[in-house]
C-alpha cells in the first residue's frame, strides 16, 4: 500500500513539476527543455525498472497474479514512450521548448495508439480469420463469434477517437472551453491505450503461464472439468486435459520416483449423463491408473468451485501436499488466479488446443479477467482521465497548449 501511494504521489509531483516549469519559463528556453526531457526519460526508465522488479518478485511469490498483467501493461506503455522521447532528443536532435514538451506529454496516448496500431491490427485480423474457421468447423454460436466481435471492436476503436475529434471540429466552441475538444481526444486515446496494453500484457501472461514447467515434486493433480459427450465419454478438450496430467505424472515418476494422486474435478450438468469427474475417472482407469490413486470431486460447477472443492478433498489426506492443476493452455493463467484467490497454492500445466479455437478461447478468458477486475479498471481509467483533464485545463489556462488542436 505504501509503494502504491508513493508511486501515485511521485507521478503527480512530476507532472506538477512540468506544469510549473512551463508556467515559470517565460523565455521558452530550449536548454531548460533539454534538462526536463532528460529528467523525464530517467524518471520513466526508473518507473519501468520498478515495475520489472515488482513483476519478478510477484512471480516468485505467485505466478498467477493479475497485478503482473497490470504492471506489464504499464511497462509496454512506458517503454514505447521512452523510445519516443529518446527519438525526439537524440536521433532527430529535435530540441523542443518546454511548451512543446508539455504537449508531447499530453499527446503520449495518441502517439502510443498510433505506434502500436500495426501490431493490434494484426491481432484483430488474425482473431477474425481464426474465428471464421471456428464457425466453419464447429458451427455458429454467440461464443464462437467473440473473435470476430473483438476484432471489429479493435478496428472501430482505433479510428473512433480521430473520427469524433474531427466531428467536433465542425462545431464552434467558446475559446474558454476549447480544452474540452483536446480532452475528448486525450480521453478516448487513453482508454484505447489502456486496453491495448491490457490486451498485449494478457496475451504474454497467458502464453508464459501455459509454457511454464512445474517442478516434478507434486502430490496431487487437479484436472479441471469440461463438458462430456452424450454417451458419457470425454470430449477432445477434456481428454487432452487428462492426458496432460497423466503425461506429467509419468515424467515425475521417471525422474523423481514420486507418485501422484489424480483429482478429476467437475459436477454433472443438466445436459450430461454423468458427472465430468466420473467420466474422467473412467478414462483414467482405462489408461491404467489405479482407482486408489483417484479422488473424485463431482460437485463443482465452475473453476472457482473446482479449486475450492478439490482443495477440501486434498486437505482430508494431506494439508501440506503439493498441487498441480491440468487444463487447456488458454485457461492456465486465469485458473491460477482463481486458485490464488481461493488460497490454493499450486502450479498449472496446459494442453494444446486447435489453432483456430485458441484465439477465441483466449478472448473469452480476457473478457472474464476484465469483468473480474472491473472496479480496478474503472478506477484506473477514471484517475488517468481526471489527471489529463486537469493538465489540459491548466495548459489552456496559462496558454501552454498551442492552437491547431
Amino acid at each position: 500500500m505504501v509503494k502504491k501511494i508513493y508511486g501515485i504521489v511521485s507521478v503527480l509531483l512530476f507532472l506538477i513539476a512540468i506544469v510549473l516549469f512551463s508556467i515559470i519559463d517565460k523565455t521558452n528556453s530550449i536548454k531548460l527543455s533539454f534538462i526536463v526531457q532528460i529528467l523525464l526519460i530517467l524518471y520513466l526508465s526508473k518507473t519501468i525498472w520498478g515495475c520489472i522488479i515488482y513483476i519478478k518478485e510477484q512471480y516468485k511469490k505467485q505466478k498467477y497474479s493479475y497485478s503482473i498483467i497490470m504492471n506489464l501493461g504499464l511497462v509496454i506503455f512506458l517503454a514505447i514512450n521512452i523510445f519516443r522521447q529518446v527519438n525526439l532528443l537524440f536521433i532527430n536532435w529535435k530540441m523542443t521548448s518546454i511548451n512543446d514538451l508539455y504537449m508531447n506529454t499530453l499527446n503520449s496516448f495518441s502517439y502510443f495508439a498510433f505506434f502500436i496500431l500495426p501490431l493490434i491490427a494484426i491481432i484483430a485480423i488474425y482473431s477474425i480469420f481464426t474465428n471464421i474457421f471456428l464457425i466453419i468447423k464447429e458451427g455458429f454460436s454467440f461464443q464462437n463469434i467473440l473473435g470476430i466481435l473483438f476484432g471489429i471492436c479493435i478496428i472501430i476503436g482505433s479510428f473512433a477517437s480521430q473520427f469524433i475529434y474531427e466531428i467536433m471540429g465542425y462545431f464552434e466552441l467558446n475559446n474558454s472551453k476549447i480544452y474540452i475538444k483536446k480532452f475528448v481526444d486525450v480521453g478516448l486515446n487513453s482508454i484505447l491505450c489502456y486496453f491495448y496494453c491490457l490486451t498485449l500484457a494478457t496475451l504474454y501472461a497467458n502464453i508464459m503461464a501455459a509454457k511454464h514447467k512445474p517442478n516434478l515434486d507434486k502430490d496431487f493433480a487437479i484436472i479441471l472439468g469440461a463438458k462430456v459427450r452424450d454417451d458419457g465419454t470425454l470430449t477432445p478438450i477434456l481428454r487432452a486435459r487428462v492426458d496432460k496430467a497423466i503425461e506429467f505424472a509419468k515424467e515425475q515418476k521417471e525422474k523423481s520416483g514420486k507418485e501422484i494422486i489424480f483429482v478429476p474435478s467437475g459436477g454433472q450438468g443438466h445436459d450430461e449423463v454423468i458427472s465430468e469427474a466420473e467420466a474422467m475417472k473412467n478414462y483414467l482407469k482405462q489408461k491404467g491408473i489405479s482407482e486408489d490413486d483417484i479422488i473424485v470431486e463431482d460437485k463443482s460447477m465452475n473453476t472457482v468451485q473446482n479449486m475450492r472443492f478439490s482443495k477440501n478433498k486434498i486437505d482430508e489426506l494431506n494439508k501440506d501436499g503439493k498441487i498441480i492443476f491440468s487444463t487447456t493452455n488458454y485457461h492456465v493463467f486465469r485458473s491460477g488466479v482463481i486458485a490464488n484467490n481461493e488460497g490454493v497454492e499450486c502450479e498449472g500445466i496446459g494442453c494444446k488446443t486447435k489453432w483456430y479455437f485458441y484465439m477465441n478461447a483466449l478472448i473469452r478468458e480476457f473478457i472474464a479477467n476484465i469483468f473480474s477486475e472491473k472496479k480496478r479498471h474503472i478506477g484506473l481509467i477514471t484517475s488517468i482521465n481526471i489527471i489529463m483533464f486537469i493538465l489540459i485545463f491548466i495548459g489552456y489556462k496559462y496558454n501552454l497548449i498551442l492552437e491547431g488542436v
